[in-house]
Parts: C-alpha cells; structure tokens; sequence
C-alpha cells in the first residue's frame, strides 16, 4: 500500500499524459519525488518483512526494483534539472524565485531518495546473498518449558 497509493495518485493527478509538455513533466516528476519517501519506506518495509521471513527471492525482487528505481532516479533528476532550467527562464520574473524553490527542493528529495533506494537496494541483495537470512520454515517450534523456583520442571 506505501508504494502502491502514492503511484496511484500521481498517475490520476497527472492524467491525461502530456510528456510533450514542459510544464506537465515539471509537475508530474515534481509530485513522484514528493511521494518518494512513502515509496522508500514501503520497499525497505517489504524487505525487512522478507528477511524477517526467510525469504531470498522476494529480497533479490526488492532489491533489483530498488537499485533500478535508483538508476531511473538519476535518470530523472537530470531530466528534471533541463526543465526546471527551461521552466524558469519561461515564466514572469514573480514566479522565478517559486519555480526556484520548487525545483530544488525536488531536486534535494530525488537526491536523497535516490540514495535510499541504493541503500535498500543493496541492503536487499546483500540479506540474500548473505546468511543472515534465518528460515523458520520446516522447523517446529521450541518447545515451551517452564520452571519452578525450586528447580523442577512445571
């Protein structure tokens, strides 16, 4: 739900696609790197779940999805950097300083999701690889033992 409302909502805010517009790829990139942190938290939330679980295949999923998302961050923020600049230099001197702020407190949140995508990502790959991973699966559980304080079994 942490990664799938966010993308929700950016798609029906950003409907109908118009990527031949500036403005629309300012606002639509603009709003997904605002929901990054709730998409970041979501996949590290998946992973720690994974290896809580023992499981090594959703852990490589959460940390290739993870370590591309970083690669398509990058990506991102330098398309990003182009629109704003052209944005900018587009709107009435009243809205410079406004595009301005827009564009770098974007660009401060793509910089840091980026990394925190790189770091679950490689959390992600590492916990699958690693022997870290402890899998319940199989085993019966302990068995509950209880004793007195005299020493004996209860």
């Amino acid at each position: 739900m942490l990664i799938l409302v966010p993308l929700v909502d950016v798609g029906l805010r950003t409907f109908p696609p118009q990527a031949g517009t500036l403005q629309w790829r300012f606002a639509s990139v603009g709003l997904l790197l605002g929901n990054y942190g709730t998409m970041v938290l979501g996949a590290a939330l998946i992973g720690l779940t994974a290896a809580i679980l023992g499981d090594r295949g959703i852990l490589r999923i959460v940390g290739t999805a993870a370590l591309v998302m970083g690669v398509v961050t990058l990506a991102l923020l330098v398309l990003f950097a182009l629109d704003a600049v052209q944005l900018r230099q587009l709107v009435a001197i009243n809205l410079k300083r406004q595009v301005g702020l827009s564009s770098i407190g974007a660009a401060v949140t793509g910089l840091l999701g980026t990394i925190a995508w790189f770091v679950v990502g490689r959390g992600a790959m590492t916990a699958s690889r690693s022997g870290r991973v402890v899998s319940n699966r199989g085993r019966a559980p302990a068995p509950l033992v209880m004793a007195s304080t005299t020493g004996e079994s209860v």
